[in-house]
């Protein structure tokens, strides 16, 4: 008798174990099924608790909120192992790529295992139990999505998930669908998101169907710039199961070292505390680790890597003047001086493109130096831009292009994070932005 009232306790057993492992209740009544769609993936989200709806932008962000996609502009992969107790593991691999700065799109595959459980029958002589051999489980989630952020505050996204649940000889499988806002409120370092999770139909098991964990998410964020550090709170809710309420912070000990921390707040067993670090290494690649206690069930810890594949290129359709700030050179020139240069050396003519290989380096007396590669063709000229890190507006520094292939100026403000970019002109046309780079000024 595989389907043995004691098998069906060995399943109910594992059901509760996915259900602690996704914050729930092991007693929640009227609880919705596949609970393994409720895993939460990535360390730096967990680290802060999973409150991570408004700050979904990055391989972790569409695990939480696909409209984070659309604000990317980071191609990355994340390869995540997470270790639970009773030797649960699960592995995810999430592959981000924008395409440019309004449209991105990513896939993950994430999968869980448990090590294999002991099969018992009833022995209708004695009707008391008997092994008889051993059985697995696992669980598989394929996600694919896109984000497109509408304008320079709103984006939007879904995605598309594919599932399978394996127990021995019994499979269910299905399809799920996430949708999702993100906006940046400006001037204010606030962002808030709202996203609504596995929406799809109910999933038949052997003898009767199970609804999926339906899941309303709502996100504030906060960022103090001048502090390097990030507040969050997220409030969830699931069908069947209580409000879920996520806080979480994020300090930036330098541009290389950050530490984190979360508590769930649900009044359910498996919830409470979650902290972690993440470093930030040479080609901007991250390690990330959190660690999470689970009382008499022991402790659980989870790490990703990410590999950064460089940075999508930021379009923009139309550079008309009125798009940008091009008459407030005031606002400019207190962050930014310009200075004196040389004109590059006329050179074989070639077709109108972004400039390429921007670099930002530091220079005597605390001035910076903005390089690009210079265009081959004589009549090239260009234009240089900024904004604040997470900033909306572009500021135009040039008021007239220039020819050389080099900016030196001197910041003068503090604690602020500059993002540049350059584009090319030619005979009254322009090129698109180039790749931005970063500028931190401690």
């Amino acid at each position: 008798m595989v389907f043995s009232s004691l098998k069906k306790l060995s399943l109910a057993a594992i059901v509760a174990v996915l259900l602690m492992v996704s914050g729930g209740s092991l007693f929640a009544q009227n609880s919705a099924g596949v609970n393994f769609l409720r895993l939460d993936i990535g360390s730096r989200a967990q680290a802060m608790g999973s409150a991570y709806t408004a700050l979904a932008r990055n391989a972790n962000g569409m695990h939480y909120n696909p409209a984070g996609m659309g604000f990317g502009i980071n191609r990355e992969i994340m390869l995540y192992h997470a270790q639970w107790f009773a030797d649960i593991s699960v592995e995810n691999i999430t592959f981000m790529y924008p395409v440019n700065s309004r449209f991105s799109f990513g896939s993950s595959v994430s999968f869980l295992h448990t090590p294999e459980l002991t099969r018992y029958e009833i022995d209708p002589l004695s009707g008391g139990p008997v092994e008889s051999g051993t059985f697995s489980v696992y669980n598989l989630v394929v996600t694919t999505g896109v984000g497109y952020r509408i304008n320079n505050t709103v984006s939007i996204g879904t995605n598309v998930k594919f599932f399978q649940e394996s127990l021995e000889s019994v499979n269910a499988r299905g399809v799920a669908f996430d949708v999702g806002l993100l906006a940046d409120i400006p001037s204010s370092g606030l962002r808030v998101g709202f996203a609504v999770q596995n929406m799809g139909p109910a999933v038949q098991y052997v003898e009767s169907k199970e609804s999926l964990p339906t899941t309303y998410r709502a996100g504030i964020a906060y960022q103090i710039r001048s502090m390097n550090s990030v507040f969050a709170l997220d409030v969830t809710k699931t069908a069947g199961q209580d409000f879920r309420f996520l806080p979480g912070v994020e300090f930036g000990l330098s541009n290389s070292l950050y530490l984190r921390g979360g508590y769930q707040v649900t009044g359910q067993e498996g919830s409470g505390l979650a902290a972690g670090f993440g470093l930030r290494m040479l080609g901007n690649h991250k390690v990330n680790y959190v660690y999470a206690p689970y009382g008499d069930l022991g402790d659980t810890h989870r790490a990703e890597l990410i590999f950064h594949l460089g940075t999508a290129p930021i379009n923009v359709p139309s550079h008309s003047p009125e798009k940008y700030i091009s008459a407030n050179t005031n606002r400019a020139k207190e962050n930014i001086n310009r200075a004196e240069s040389e004109a590059p050396e006329a050179a074989a003519p070639g077709p109108l493109m972004p400039p390429v290989d921007l670099n930002i380096e530091e220079k005597p007396n605390g001035k910076m130096k903005l390089t690009w590669k210079a265009d081959t063709h004589p009549n090239t000229s260009y234009l240089i831009y900024a904004r604040r890190d997470g900033g909306s507006k572009w500021i135009k520094l040039t008021p007239s292009s220039i020819r050389n292939n080099y900016q030196i100026f001197t910041p003068k403000r503090d604690n602020v994070k500059l993002v540049f970019v350059v584009s090319s002109v030619r005979d009254g046309e322009e090129s698109d932005f180039s790749q931005p780079v970063y500028l931190n000024i401690p």
